[in-house]
């Protein structure tokens, strides 16, 4: 339905044309009125009418100089002038603002509704020859769009490329919903994104492929502009698209080099979907924490577990996502390393806390919800997630200090390679101070108290006759036997195998 304004300084007038014609016979509907030539020419603007019907001599504002300032604002519709016989001065001028049609007064019903007719026809043609040509236009340009983004030689005589050659700049940006199901829903989403980006100027937009991602061309934009403009677009669909951004380049030629950088980025979205918007600039440059390979992350996020520190916690998965994507892994060597991790894990809190306690660590689970995300964002926040509820539940600070998640770390970890400075980088301190602090905590010097664990542990394996000296050694944390040797004569008083020996006399005498 087209719709009408009327626009006259007599009241009675208007509603005796608003009662005369069967508007909606006409596909005609009456959106606004206008009381003279300032208020009709605010009202044309706001509503975009395709027809106004309109008096020539009004107060202020003569309706001719209203269609004129109307024109200047973008106004294309059609105009119909009511006027009186010594008003046709105005014709001329009239008709060179595109005004073909008069009705005299007094209004005549047969005269208007006739008038209206062939108006609302010629709109009506009007729209239907711009969508043909409109669609002709496109298609061309799509053809021509696809060839500038495969990089193929343009066959044409080249004067399709002159909107191209004007600019020294562009860009090509990829846009695709972020979920993976084929559906009408995604459809319709794509189709208003290209609706939307419709409205601005200087740029070209075409569906690439079956699942409608759309590639956009950013023609003598700068980055900025470009970033602020996809930002925006991704808020505005509350972040379900999915942008990648390729390298700007300086002629029509490079535009598929461009495309080829923003390819690249969206063949990797498992890895950058959470950006939303994404640019090769916002990837790291390096490999990652070249100490330590992805595999043994597990070891490293335990230890913050089992001393409780989420912060350091948090750190140490942002170490680990950011190791995974800088290793060109595929998915699905991606999600193995992950569920690996989680396994890994599970076994070092079993050896912490025993089995029934580490119950509470739902692997199962995780390792399922792992293999159905849909991005390596997704399964970072997971792990982080689970893990800092696993450490808070079985290894929170509550009441316990500092030295005191000190001592158990030790209690858990003797048999490893063991140093103050080690902990101390742990726990966030200066090795001196954590030394003072432990030494006035526990009375001793962190070594001695290191070495009475392992002896302690040292005299439990050898009395049980099943290892060997040097592998009960290895059991405890000491991977030189001659210096096991003399730290266990010290602190016991025998050598190893003495002690071993009379251990197993005293069996021998029950």
């Amino acid at each position: 339905m087209l719709k009408v304004i009327l626009v006259d300084d007599e009241p009675n007038v208007r509603q005796g044309v608003k009662m005369m014609i069967p508007w909606e016979e006409l596909d005609l509907e009456v959106v606004a009125e206008g009381e003279d030539g300032d208020d009709g020419l605010n009202k044309i603007l706001i509503n975009d009418p395709d027809i106004v019907i309109a008096d020539v001599k009004m107060p202020g504002m003569t309706g001719i100089r209203m269609i004129e300032s109307a024109r200047k604002s973008g106004f294309n519709g059609k105009a119909i002038i009511l006027s009186g016989y010594s008003d046709f001065t105005y014709a001329k001028e009239a008709i060179s603002l595109g005004v073909k049609q008069f009705i005299l007064k007094p209004v005549d019903e047969d005269e208007l509704i006739k008038c209206l007719k062939t108006v609302h026809d010629e709109i009506i043609a009007e729209k239907d020859s711009s969508i043909k040509l409109r669609k002709g236009s496109e298609y061309i340009s799509e053809q021509l769009i696809r060839s500038l983004l495969l990089g193929e030689t343009i066959t044409s005589d080249g004067g399709e490329l002159d909107s191209y050659n004007s600019y020294n700049s562009f860009s090509v940006a990829l846009i695709s919903s972020v979920s993976d199901n084929f559906s009408s829903g995604k459809a319709v989403l794509l189709d208003m994104v290209r609706k939307q980006l419709s409205d601005y100027e200087d740029i070209d937009v075409i569906s690439i492929d079956l699942s409608g991602m759309l590639a956009v061309i950013f023609k003598g934009w700068s980055d900025t502009k470009i970033r602020e403009c996809l930002n925006k677009l991704n808020s505005d669909y509350n972040n379900r698209i999915f942008i990648t951004i390729g390298d700007s380049v300086s002629g029509p030629n490079l535009i598929s080099a461009s495309y080829l950088s923003a390819n690249e980025l969206y063949s990797n979205r498992f890895l950058y979907l959470h950006y939303g918007v994404v640019s090769s600039d916002d990837l790291c440059k390096g490999k990652g924490d070249s100490d330590t390979p992805v595999e043994g992350y597990a070891k490293q996020l335990f230890t913050f577990m089992e001393i409780n520190d989420i912060s350091r916690l948090d750190e140490c998965f942002e170490k680990f996502r950011n190791a995974l994507c800088c290793n060109s892994y595929t998915p699905e060597k991606i999600r193995i390393v992950c569920i690996t991790t989680v396994l890994n894990i599970k076994a070092f809190i079993a050896k912490s806390v025993g089995d029934k306690k580490s119950e509470q660590f739902r692997d199962e689970v995780i390792i399922g919800q792992i293999g159905a995300m849909n991005s390596l964002y997704e399964i970072i926040e997971l792990m982080k997630n689970e893990f800092t509820e696993v450490s808070n539940n079985l290894y929170g600070k509550t009441t316990k200090s500092t030295m005191e998640r000190v001592v158990r770390y030790i209690h858990a970890n003797y048999s490893q390679e063991l140093r103050l400075e080690m902990l101390a980088n742990i726990f966030g301190y200066n090795s001196a101070y954590l030394g003072k602090v432990f030494h006035q905590y526990m009375g001793d010097n962190f070594n001695n108290y290191l070495d009475k664990i392992r002896i302690t542990e040292a005299k439990r394996l050898l009395a049980m006759d099943e290892y060997k000296v040097y592998e009960v050694a290895e059991k405890v944390g000491y991977t030189n036997i001659n210096y096991f040797h003399n730290k266990f004569k010290k602190y016991v008083g025998v050598s190893p195998l003495n002690y071993k020996k009379l251990c197993q006399e005293e069996e021998n005498k029950k």
